[in-house]
């Protein structure tokens, strides 16, 4: 995260830069009731000690909030945009007056380039308003940005921003100060500080405020200095105060102000009353003011040396004994106050400063430490097994202030801070001043400096007995976190490994871990591309294939006094238990009641001699009804049927969507019925008046507005009437009476029933309180209810219910654009013609969780892929549009496109029925036997617990004494019971077997070919049965036989699992749409079983040895055909699944905690993750170096590092004379350790880092082993490689090898050990299953010179040993012994092992390719190398596909390039010279490849992982020459013809910059994936098509490339 800052004067936001990515956010006022049991932020309050003196602090103090209602901030995220260039800083500027005063966003890039971008509210998208670039020839002058480069500061009083570029030129953009001006920004030039001031060596620059022209301070440097040169020159720095004239476009000098620390670095900008600029450096914080230094705070003893005898007398030593080290450019500042600002270290601590003086003279600066742990005195590290919510290594930090209204009506304003943080957590925090304002804001110069922090009591000195008590209600500042946000990087290393909790043995279960953080702030971070649910039961029930599935609750009512009532309150249906399961078969239904077992009701009221199409609970959960082809039926709680309504004669219903209490059916001739229920007589009505437009609708759903948020076009102009952030009304009446102003006053009782009824009580919400803006989804609340209808043609409309009035009307939806803009719909019947992709289903959900009310509409195409689109408030034109709406696509990154997955279906429930039906009688007859006792053994149990727990209840008395812990009852676990009375239990399989004849029998007739299964179907056709509901015409869609299966709801709204309200997504690749706490939604794919029941398979197998594929009874996806939500006893807030084979999947989300920190669930994120801190993973808060993961035992093991106080290398006296005996050479041992005394010249001892191996379990993630290794032994390589050990069956056996390096000094020649472990199971600890690993040493070898690399090849271990390359076997396990070696002649930074094949990375000569000979002499001979001496190579790895080999190097600068060995061609000088085949630059440094084993399998394909220090995961790939040409016509297309964001070059942005190129340009054969996926992935169907069609192809053609690749390297 690299820079942040506000925008928007309307509404607060706040815009982040991630690398090249830009998100931004809404924050809002969120109203919350916190509790105990609240996942709110902790508060810390800083008290002063009361046993201490004045200027001493205690720890943080953590105090709960009271139970009331409070608002607090909240990130909400509206957009994110990848650009194409890395951000380097961002500034928040003045808009003109046609953008109504809306600020702007001012973004510079790494090439001297700037680009201002607007936030246009219409379509919720960032466009380009201007692009100023500075690369000129003229002004570079032999010389290169860096890093420093490219800062942006804005004038205070927004009149202009200045750019550095190019070492000592600014270049100056005048901003419009006018509301007459058209545009925001005038003409920008450059200035040469170099020429017209004379300034050169610009570290930082600042604006100053309180001058009548913009005023620049310049931090620089005149003469150039160096750690050599302090004994003569240690005050070198100079600020110089310049004015800048921006009609003249001059610069004039106003001040100087020399003799300043050499390691000031950066500028901090003073508020008044005090003014002038903080100068913050490594060892000092100066305060310069008015061209004076007025003070010099130092933070340890050795600041003094840097410090001139001019200055001797502004040094305030009032915070020396702290001894500080800082980081100027990794630290972060902001004022909380007049004269106090917070400052965040490098090492995440948090101090107050506090600034005593008169006026604008500073006297001294007081630091004291207010958040973070508190540091060791030895090594100035956190104390272990500790952590704060405070503490943040930053990178940046934005101020906002927002006005909102307290609980008592009363304005107040807040300060909120965010501080971005590099180690990949960031915060949003709330500054509160609990102070005297009255002495603020007079300036009380007299004020104590402990007054002026802690408020006036502080400063009085305390008791003993009760200081504390009455400090904390007089505290100065209180920091409170809100929110905060996880980052990916920096990465440090990276290892996939395999869940430890896969569901199935055959299971793609890869997850990969990274070591993100850095220094004392590291942890781990787990990822998974899908969610892998906690599986509580999956089961088949006997009988054919289950083809649907539905749960509903119902609660029985009762005749009190002559009304029925609820027998229990249902007021929150979140906690009603589901009390049926209906399970639907192609000619029957399964009805079963939901319990601590799930058993089938013998006798009910549903309808169980067909298949059913729909079950939806009705009447505030008091009836159900049921749908099925040939009526309708209303059942009680009981399972009695109250109402059976039949269809007329030669209709049948196809479809059904019910929104209690309307029943909505679509008919077999395309028209539709509604039904209504009555509250007074439970029962459905017909509803005569139907609209035309119904006749036109492919689909419809229903969507009731429970939270109310549509607006009306007249209250949205209300609303936004004026350019202020105005508090919502939440007085509903005026949205309320405008949506209905125009309906009849005939409709008034039917609009009293389609509110939700709450507690078996009809109620009418006319008003929206504040009691249900924080209730949850699932609460029964009352709201208007909306259909959306999805015409033939393509269009979309909103209708509102009961009247069935248009709202909301939109052209042409199947198109899919970027957003949805309302526009009016012809009355015309469409055409076939105007038909674009047939979309399948559309549906409008609120998701989220508790006090989220965010509308989004999930559309869903014939082809599988998902739309997502974000609703949002924006007047609509147009007479007959009444509600103020727009959706926003929501970008995600998972790609479905199946468009043969409904046939194969449609073949694969041919063949299921045939399978079954090849099943004999006898196998049946056992079958149910095997049913009967089970059963009967279940119950033998039940009663057998029954009759314990009532002779305990007997034991205990009635009168006893003594005291009893109740233990809580478990969930039971859920079970199947199917009855045995029933008779047609197999009454699917007589009808199947008279639909293949009575001659298929045998199994292997069943496995039929595609020809034959299309003939069975097309035989079904011609003779229905009760597998097929009618006969249809041959010209029909063959789609259209597997009704109700395949045409069920496949965007299914789950209103609770785990706690969020979410969409399932059925069908080829199944996924879960979400919406967390940041309010974006989340698209997850969700990975379940795929099995066929044993009823379908071949007598005498397994499911372990079946190829259910392969036979064509399953799909070759893991399909999800049916999802219901599931709340009972045995799961909590889960969902039931049905596979395609009829498996029956209940599970659940993983748990989460309150705080993804610490170990818990985070699904609010592009990919599932879990973050465990080291604080809590390890012993001690340390850095970590590398994860391995040990396959064969299932564990991880990490390198770790502590801080540790550094000792003299030097001989001991008392050991003198032995060590004057020792040998010398390379047999002499390394210096012992011993602790000096402290000297003048080592008054700031350093730290220095400790590293120990940990073992982590995988289900808890805690250490249950570690190896500590010795003082200045750092770890250079870390991995778990197979080895040949003789003392295993297979020959080969997988060890931990772990090489470590000595670092001594350059007077001591450098050692390396070698480590060689073992992980063994061991007997676990009492209570603690999981530490049943250890780490067990095998071997261990100190070695002449560093290892940096290993590898493995051939069961033989590679070890990098400086420049040279040794091959070492392991067969005996007790020892390495070197069978070969190569000379580098350089420093090898990488190895990489593929069957006889040995990659070698050079940090100096690039790139070596050798080949090992086993038999005969072994040796190691190098095969070809790159010729290019001037690769820095990190990383190198194979990629593989199948017989085809390309090698992939990472440059030390962020690049990947491509090489193959062809001894055949001849620029390869006979395979001497590796060929260069692409380049492709990742703009970050690589820090990890990984090469895994793509998918398919049968095709050897392979991929790298390849992750970057910035937190990127990138993925590459391999692809068919004719595939490859393809896509990159496409990607050229789109490189020239679509308008980038910020006018910056694509191509450009992933070549290798020209001054690190060595070479010539290499062909372009590396396809970039940035453009192309986004467009095909989640882009306008118009626009795929166009582009397409360009190139000569179809966008058919492309989705199915993209598809095939996305399919070979999903590996999570």
């Amino acid at each position: 995260m690299n820079r942040t800052s506000s925008i928007g004067s309307v509404v607060m936001r706040l815009t982040l830069a991630r690398g090249n990515v830009l998100e931004l956010y809404k924050i809002d006022l969120v109203l919350k009731t916190a509790s105990s049991n609240d996942t709110a932020r902790d508060e810390y309050q800083y008290n002063k000690n009361s046993l201490g003196g004045g200027e001493e602090f205690d720890l943080p103090m953590i105090q709960e909030r009271s139970a009331s209602a409070n608002k607090r901030p909240q990130m909400h995220l509206v957009g994110r945009w990848s650009l194409h260039g890395k951000i380097m800083d961002m500034q928040a500027v003045r808009g003109s007056k046609q953008q109504g005063g809306v600020e702007n966003l001012l973004l510079s890039f790494a090439e001297a380039k700037m680009a201002l971008v607007s936030f246009d509210q219409g379509t919720q998208s960032i466009v380009t308003e201007s692009i100023h670039y500075y690369e000129h020839e003229q002004l570079q002058h032999k010389t290169r940005n860096d890093e420093v480069s490219c800062a942006l500061r804005t004038d205070t009083e927004g009149r202009c921003v200045a750019m550095r570029i190019y070492d000592d030129k600014l270049a100056i953009l005048p901003l419009a100060t006018g509301n007459d001006e058209a545009r925001p920004y005038s003409d920008s030039y450059v200035v040469d500080m170099r020429g017209e001031a004379g300034i050169r060596g610009i570290r930082d620059c600042v604006f100053l405020a309180g001058y009548l022209e913009p005023t620049l301070a310049i931090l620089h440097e005149p003469v150039a200095m160096w750690s050599g040169m302090l004994d003569n020159a240690v005050d070198s720095l100079v600020i110089t105060v310049v004015s800048l004239d921006l009609v003249r476009r001059s610069v004039s000098t106003l001040n100087t102000v020399g003799r300043l620390p050499y390691d000031s670095r950066t500028l901090v900008a003073v508020p008044d009353p005090i003014g002038g600029v903080l100068v913050v450096g490594a060892s000092s914080i100066t305060h310069v003011a008015n061209g004076t230094v007025s003070c010099i705070s130092v933070l340890n003893k050795a600041a003094a040396r840097g410090i001139g005898i001019a200055m001797v007398d502004c040094i305030d030593d009032s915070n020396e004994a702290l001894g500080l080290v800082l980081d100027p450019h990794a630290c972060a500042c902001a004022f909380v106050g007049p004269k106090t600002a917070a400052l965040w270290t490098q090492q995440g601590f948090c101090f107050l400063l506090a600034m005593d003086g008169d006026g604008r003279l500073v006297r001294r600066i007081v630091a004291k430490q207010v958040a973070g742990s508190e540091p060791s005195a030895e090594t100035r590290a956190p104390v272990a097994d500790t952590w704060d919510d405070v503490g943040v290594v930053p990178s940046c930090v934005a101020e906002l202030r927002v006005s909102y209204d307290d609980d008592s009506g009363v304005s107040q304003d807040s300060l909120l801070l965010f501080v971005g943080g590099t180690a990949g957590r960031s915060i949003l925090l709330e500054v509160e001043d609990r102070g005297s304002s009255d002495a603020i804001a007079n300036g009380d110069a007299s004020m104590d400096i402990d007054a002026d922090l802690y408020g006036e009591s502080a400063a009085m000195p305390a008791s003993k007995g009760n200081g504390n008590k009455q400090e904390a209600s007089d505290d100065r500042y209180r920091f409170t976190v809100y929110d905060e946000l996880l980052g990916t990087g920096p990465i440090v290393a990276m290892e996939v490994g395999a869940r430890s909790q896969a569901s199935s043995g055959n299971e793609e279960n890869l997850e990969f871990v990274t070591c993100a953080g850095n220094e004392w702030r590291g942890r781990l971070r787990v990822q998974q591309r899908q969610i892998q649910p906690e599986i509580v039961a999956a089961f088949d029930v006997p009988g054919a294939p289950v083809r649907g599935v539905w749960t509903v609750r119902c609660v029985a009512e009762y005749n009190i006094g002559g009304v029925m009532q609820a027998a229990a309150d249902s007021g929150s249906l979140s906690s009603l238990n589901d009390r049926f399961m209906v399970l639907s078969r192609d000619a029957s239904t399964a009805v079963f009641s939901v319990g601590d077992e799930l058993a089938e009701m013998e006798r009910t009221g549903f309808f169980t001699k067909g298949p059913t199409i729909c079950v939806a609970e009705l009447l505030a959960c008091t009836r159900v009804v049921q749908v099925y082809a040939t009526g309708l039926r209303v059942v009680n709680a009981s399972g009695r049927e109250t109402q059976s309504v039949a269809v007329d004669a030669g209709q049948e219903i196809v479809g059904a969507e019910v929104s209690d209490p309307l029943v909505l059916l679509r008919m077999s001739g395309g028209d539709y019925v509604v039904y209504e229920a009555m509250p007074e007589s439970s029962e459905l009505r017909l509803v005569s008046q139907v609209p035309a437009i119904l006749g036109r609708a492919s689909h419809v759903s229903l969507f009731r507005d429970t939270h109310r948020v549509l607006v009306s076009n007249r209250d949205w102009t209300e609303s936004n009437r004026d350019l202020h952030v105005v508090s919502e009304d939440l007085d509903n009446d005026d949205e309320f009476d405008s949506l209905y102003a125009d309906a009849k006053q005939q409709q008034q009782q039917r609009r009293k029933r389609l509110t939700t009824q709450v507690g078996g009580k009809r109620q009418v919400k006319k008003k929206r309180d504040d009691s249900h803006v924080g209730a949850s989804l699932t609460d029964g609340l009352g709201g208007p209810l909306y259909v959306a209808v999805l015409l033939l043609g393509g269009d979309l409309c909103i209708l509102r219910l009961p009247d069935f009035e248009p709202v909301w009307t939109m052209r042409r939806f199947d198109s899919l654009p970027s957003t949805l803009i309302p526009s009016a719909v012809d009355d015309d019947e469409d055409s076939e013609e105007a038909q674009g992709m047939r979309l399948d289903q559309v549906r409008l959900a609120q998701l989220g969780g508790d006090s989220i009310e965010t509308l989004h509409l999930v559309a869903l195409t014939t082809a599988g892929e998902l739309s997502v689109y974000r609703a949002f408030d924006f007047k609509s034109s147009g007479d007959s549009m009444d509600l103020a709406l727009r959706f926003t696509r929501v970008a995600h990154d998972v790609f479905a496109y199946e468009p043969e997955y409904e046939r194969r279906v449609i073949r694969a429930q041919a063949r299921q029925l045939a399978a079954y039906a090849a099943w004999t009688e006898a196998d049946k007859e056992r079958l149910e036997e095997r049913a009967v006792e089970e059963r009967l053994a279940r119950e033998r149990a039940v009663e057998k617990q029954r009759r314990e727990d009532a002779a305990a209840v007997a034991d205990w008395g009635e009168d006893s004494d003594d005291e009893v812990m109740v233990e809580a009852p478990k969930p039971a676990p859920l079970v199947v019971v199917p009855p045995v009375e029933e008779d047609d239990l197999y009454a699917d399989a007589d009808d199947s077997r008279d639909v293949f004849g009575e001659d298929t029998t045998e199994y292997e007739k069943t496995l039929l070919t595609d020809a034959e299964a299309v003939q069975v179907v097309e035989e079904e056709v011609d003779e229905p049965t009760s597998a097929v509901e009618a006969p249809v015409e041959e010209e029909e869609d063959p789609l259209d036989l597997l009704e109700p299966f395949v045409r069920a709801p496949k965007l299914t709204i789950l209103e609770n699992v785990g706690g969020y309200a979410a969409v399932f997504v059925s069908g080829a690749r199944p996924a879960l749409v979400l919406v967390g706490s940041k309010r974006h939604a989340r698209v997850h794919p969700i990975r379940l079983l795929a099995r066929v029941p044993s009823t379908l398979q071949p007598l005498g197998t397994t499911s372990a040895d079946f190829d259910a594929v392969a036979a064509g009874l399953l799909t070759p996806w893991r399909a999800v055909v049916g999802v219901a939500r599931f709340h009972g006893s045995g799961c909590s807030h889960g969902f039931v699944s049905l596979g395609q084979g009829g498996t029956l999947t209940i599970a659940g989300l993983p748990a989460s905690t309150s705080s993804t920190l610490r170990g818990g669930m985070e699904f609010d994120s592009p990919w599932p993750v879990r973050c465990i801190t080291v604080g809590t993973a390890h012993p001690g808060i340390a850095a970590l170096g590398g994860i391995c993961f040990h396959a064969a035992s299932g564990s991880y093991a990490v390198a770790a590092a502590s801080m540790a106080r550094f000792r003299i290398k030097e001989p001991n006296p008392d050991i003198a004379a032995r060590d004057a005996n020792a040998p010398t050479g390379a047999d002499q041992p390394l210096i012992s350790e011993h602790e000096r005394l402290e000297l003048s010249t080592t008054s700031v001892p350093p730290a220095i880092s400790r590293y120990h191996v940990d073992l982590l379990s995988p289900v808890t993630w805690e250490t249950v082993d570690s190896h500590a290794l010795d003082a200045n032994e750092h770890i250079a390589a870390m991995e778990t490689l197979t080895l040949d050990a003789a003392q295993t069956a297979t020959g080969c056996k997988q060890f931990l090898c772990l090489a470590t390096t000595f670092v001594l000094g350059e007077d001591v020649a450098t050692r390396g050990k070698m480590y060689v472990f073992d992980i063994v199971d061991v007997v676990p600890l009492p209570g603690r299953p999981q530490t049943n690993r250890k780490l067990r040493l095998l071997y261990q070898e100190e070695i002449r010179g560093a290892i940096s690399a290993l590898a493995e090849l051939r069961g033989n271990l590679a070890v990098s040993l400086g420049s040279k390359i040794l091959i070492r076997s392991f067969r005996s396990n007790e020892s390495l012994e070197s069978v070969a070696f190569l000379d580098c002649q350089a420093w090898v930074r990488s190895l990489a092992g593929f069957k006889n094949f040995l990659l070698i990375g050079d940090f100096v000569n690039s790139l070596w390719f050798a080949g090992f000979q086993e038999e005969g002499p072994t040796r190691l001979q190098v095969l070809g190398r790159d010729f290019c001496n001037q690769l820095p190579v990190e990383c190198a790895d194979f990629l593989v596909s199948g017989s085809q080999l390309e090698l992939v190097a990472a440059d030390a600068y962020g690049s990947l390039h491509f090489f193959i060995y062809a001894p055949r061609d001849a620029h390869s000088l006979n395979g001497q010279k590796l060929l260069r085949r692409g380049e492709y630059n990742l703009r970050s440094q690589v820090t990890a490849i990984r090469r895994l084993v793509a998918k398919p399998l049968s095709g050897g394909q392979q991929a790298c992982l390849v992750a970057t220090a910035s937190g990127a995961l990138y993925v590459v790939s391999m692809l068919p020459e004719k595939t490859f040409k393809r896509l990159h016509r496409i990607n050229t297309q789109l490189v020239h013809g679509t308008e980038p964001l910020a006018g910056l070059n694509p191509r450009e942005f992933r070549s290798v910059p020209i001054h690190q190129r060595q070479y010539h340009a290499p062909r372009r054969t590396v396809l970039d994936a940035d453009l192309l996926v986004p467009l095909y992935g989640h882009g306008s169907l118009s626009l795929q098509r166009e582009t397409a069609q360009r190139d000569g192809t179809t966008a058919d053609r492309v989705l199915r490339d993209i598809a095939e690749i996305e399919r070979t390297v999903s590996f999570f």
